[in-house]
């Protein structure tokens, strides 16, 4: 058994909890949060800028076996802590997901010294290992990785890209109190022993250890010379971090990190990069979070595509306190107007004054923005170096998508100054003025940048903006005044232009007594196409959950034609479906309620 200690406090104060309140949020899922802070972890120590940093999760599911030298002296002090193991433990079973970076620096800082970037992410919560220009600044993403834990735990093992050094620790979180006649810290570390006079852990070197460690729990990088990384094992996970989830978190939070080749994932064997992206991100689209994303994945990727690659228009603002309302008549911008109103992607640059040490700088943001397809929610998002911030959106979003890119050096160190502990928004406070300590006049673009989704769609389309005065005419008689004038004769009155012709669908779908069947509507002319039909029973939700308890594929029957047909779980993937294809599947409980979806999807091959 490799050992665990758990240090007394001694005098020192302590503190229970692991500030989880900013990631426990019901608008968003704990998926996107585990992602966010593993991949922007993973971006921060990037290595060689002219290559990509790789991220890869994987999840594996094993008889206990080697892995309980590593974990039997925590699980015994939880145990003795009165905190809660799972049964698979007692029954020698484990889950576990392993999470490695490659083309990354590894955990850097002396391992002698309390205050390295080493102990500090180990160690030293709220103090951040990173400065201002990376993405973190409170040092407190790490928690995410113990909440994902069913036992709050995390091993890690790191081949450091400065000295070559591989170093291994643990960490799992219990509570103080009184045991065996000692008062107990919070935390517990897989370390040799303590080394009370740096405040620090002497760690298990041994070449054995690392070895058997790596064994244990699958860690594959870091052999080659001249390789560096951070591996994390994540003993026993929540259920609801599961691979389709994190594929499109990735995709949600990152997308363009990864088609600018910044950022590749990998989960189980799957690699999601820009070539593949588009693909992947049809195939988990009813997995992400954001309406606006899920139902229309494909425009989402396109605005993105223009902001990284189409041409711009750049519109210069020098008062940032007026903002944009002095464009609002100029030629320039009428032009553009008249863009959105015929339905084609307008692409800004918008260039505005940052003073950084009394210097004045131009810097510049890219905004992407379309007029909203009718029967789609508003997609509205801003990403800082190919990482979304989602609550800096318009607080009234209709009628105009925008995507916003930030890639400008000084003005994305500017914006990590300013959001808040998950990196979700753009904040203001004393403890943010203090940290913008060098930008003159720093509010004020924390202003700008914060109202630019509305002012945008203020600018382009103010008729939408402004609120309706007969919004409640369905609800109250109220006479209406005509100045004495003589109301419209009949046939002077215009009539309202006709509705757009209804989308064709390319499927219709049959409910059979025990089943559903699916085919091709012969009106639909947009072949190929690919498809993906998921299945589960009602449970009164709008994303009814599947169990393989439920039913089985091997106990259905399945019938289908004109396609080539995939087959996981209780997911069927038609992918070169033509005029003449169908899907037929039967043997379902009678007594439960089907729930079916479909999504579908233009095929690679089509003109």
């Amino acid at each position: 058994m490799w050992k665990w200690i758990w240090p007394c406090v001694h005098s020192n104060p302590t503190t229970e909890g692991l500030d989880t309140e900013m990631f426990d949020r019901t608008d968003y899922p704990y998926t996107d949060t585990f992602v966010r802070e593993a991949i922007q972890n993973s971006l921060d120590a990037r290595l060689d800028k002219q290559k990509p940093v790789t991220i890869s999760f994987r999840f594996h599911q094993e008889p206990l076996g080697e892995r309980k030298p590593f974990l039997e002296g925590a699980i015994a002090q939880r145990k003795k802590a009165r905190l809660r193991v799972p049964a698979e433990w007692d029954e020698g079973k484990i889950s576990w997901i392993t999470i490695e970076d490659y083309n990354a620096k590894g955990l850097s800082g002396d391992l002698e010294k309390r205050s390295s970037d080493f102990w500090n992410y180990w160690l030293n919560f709220g103090v951040s290992n990173k400065d201002g220009s990376e993405r973190g600044g409170r040092g407190i993403g790490r928690v995410t990785f113990l909440i994902a834990s069913q036992v709050q735990t995390v091993i890690g093992l790191t081949r450091r890209s400065k000295d070559a050094k591989t170093a291994a620790c643990g960490m799992c979180v219990l509570k103080s109190g009184e045991f065996d006649g000692e008062y107990k810290s919070t935390h517990t570390y897989l370390a040799s022993e303590e080394d009370n006079s740096r405040y620090i852990y002497k760690l298990h070197e041994s070449e054995i250890f690392h070895r058997e460690l790596k064994e244990a729990f699958e860690f594959t990088g870091y052999e080659d010379s001249g390789t560096s990384g951070l591996a994390l094992a994540i003993p026993y996970p929540y259920s609801e971090l599961n691979p389709r989830g994190i594929l499109a978190s990735a995709i949600e939070h990152f997308a363009p990190a990864i088609m600018n080749g910044t950022l590749q994932v990998c989960v189980d064997g799957i690699s999601l990069n820009a070539s593949s992206l588009e693909e992947i991100a049809n195939d988990v689209a009813l997995n992400i979070h954001s309406m606006a994303i899920r139902e229309n994945v494909e425009r989402y990727l396109q605005l993105i595509k223009e902001g990284l690659t189409g041409e711009l228009v750049e519109i210069s603002v020098s008062d940032l306190r007026n903002g944009l309302q002095s464009l609002k008549d100029t030629a320039q911008i009428k032009e553009l107007q008249k863009k959105i109103d015929s339905d084609e992607l307008v692409g800004l640059c918008v260039a505005f004054p940052l003073e950084w040490k009394r210097e004045v700088h131009t810097v510049r943001l890219k905004t992407i923005l379309a007029r909203t397809p009718s029967g789609f929610a508003c997609i509205d998002r801003l990403f800082r170096e190919g990482m979304s911030l989602p609550d800096v959106t318009a607080k009234i979003a209709p009628g105009l998508d925008m995507i916003t890119l930030v890639d400008d050096e000084l003005l994305a160190t500017y914006l990590n100054c300013c959001e808040g502990k998950a990196h979700l928004d753009l904040l203001e406070s004393q403890m943010i003025r203090e940290k913008l300590d060098g930008y003159h006049a720093n509010i004020s673009v924390r202003r700008f940048i914060k109202r630019l989704p509305s002012d945008l769609r203020d600018l382009f389309i103010p008729d939408i903006i402004e609120p309706d005065a007969n919004i409640f005419d369905a609800f109250f008689s109220i006479p209406k005044a005509n100045n004495g004038n003589k109301p419209k004769k009949e046939k002077d009155r215009q009539d309202p232009p006709p509705p757009p012709p209804p989308k064709v669908p390319a499927f219709i779908v049959e409910p059979l007594p025990d089943g559903f069947r699916y085919k091709a509507n012969p009106d639909y002319e947009g072949w190929p196409v690919n498809a993906l039909v998921r299945a589960a029973y009602a449970d009164g939700s709008r994303k009814p959950d599947w169990s393989e308890f439920d039913f089985r594929i091997s106990e259905l029957g399945t019938k289908h034609e004109g396609c080539s047909m995939v087959i996981n779980d209780n997911e069927f993937r038609m992918s070169d479906c033509t005029r003449d294809c169908s899907l037929e599947v039967t043997g379902f409980d009678t007594k439960r309620e089907l729930d079916t979806r479909l999504k579908v999807w233009k095929n690679a091959q089509a003109d």
